[in-house]
């Protein structure tokens, strides 16, 4: 057992960049208003994964608050046009179901997920984990189901009742639309999102 823990040791101080092959480094794409969005490629897939963050002038309760109301998610993540709890497994986990108007020549999409809660309190954070349940639901005509989501969305207490607001995300939207597209649609999710976010907790941009 101490050889195999020795020779992985010097395997990870040697080749570092094998261990980590399958992971590319993240890329700053656009930042507007304090708002920085990254990108980067994922392996076996021609959707780009995308990150971004964002600090905000509110205390994390009224964050959490807002975040957790699954009604007013419409009035702040991209291009969400309806949003509901269709399910209250537990208190840390909810079944939600949105649906995206996006432009033209894009179908609408909606998502059926479970949105899940986890407390870090060493770290002082909460995480929100995302994980698609396409088949949960009927699907809807004139509709094309998103089959898959990973994405995490993180909070922070900050001195001087701020909080920092961190968001990743990989999604396929199924469908004919070309790579292209989502990756240039997907740009602007995380930047509008957390723009959005953080002006309806504030009033402000900034």
């Amino acid at each position: 057992m101490r050889i195999l823990v020795t020779l992985l040791f010097l395997f990870s101080f040697l080749f570092p960049s094998l261990l980590n092959a399958k992971e590319d480094p993240w890329q700053l794409k656009q930042s507007q208003a304090g708002v920085p969005v990254y990108s980067r490629k994922v392996e076996g897939s021609p959707i780009l994964e995308y990150k971004s963050n964002a600090i905000i002038n509110a205390p994390m309760p009224k964050a959490i608050a807002l975040f957790e109301d699954a009604k007013q998610i419409r009035r702040w993540y991209y291009q969400c046009v309806r949003s509901e709890v269709v399910k209250n497994e537990d208190k840390n986990n909810k079944v939600i179901y949105l649906i995206l108007h996006l432009p033209w020549p894009v179908a609408p999409r909606d998502f059926v997920f479970r949105r899940t809660r986890t407390e870090d309190h060493a770290k002082g954070t909460i995480t929100y984990s995302l994980t698609a349940l396409p088949d949960k639901l009927p699907l809807v005509k004139g509709m094309i189901r998103v089959s898959s989501i990973k994405s995490t969305w993180v909070f922070k207490s900050l001195p001087n009742g701020r909080t920092e607001f961190d968001f990743q995300q990989h999604t396929d939207p199924a469908g004919s639309i070309p790579a292209y597209l989502v990756n240039k649609i997907g740009a602007y999710a995380p930047l509008y999102s957390l723009k959005n976010f953080r002006k309806l907790l504030t009033g402000k941009d900034v």
